[in-house]
């Protein structure tokens, strides 16, 4: 079970990676195809999302320990 869940888990943290990097360089494609400023709260909501991402991942492992209760291994 802990398995399916930290694959569970990995499956969450990759899509927050993937949105996180969409938002940073749909923003830097709007920039150069209608030539406006950057808005810089989108690259910071990307760059949170894609660290919440990495975070995510790193302590998958710990996180299924705690949320399952698998007596074998």
């Amino acid at each position: 079970m802990k398995r399916a869940v930290r694959g569970l888990i990995r499956l969450v943290a990759s899509g927050l990676i993937l949105f996180g990097a969409l938002e940073i360089g749909l923003e830097l494609m709007r920039h150069r195809m209608k030539d406006v400023a950057i808005s810089v709260w989108s690259c910071v909501i990307g760059g949170i999302l894609i660290l919440l991402g990495i975070a995510l991942f790193f302590i998958s492992a710990k996180l299924a320990e705690q949320l399952t209760d698998d007596y074998d291994e």
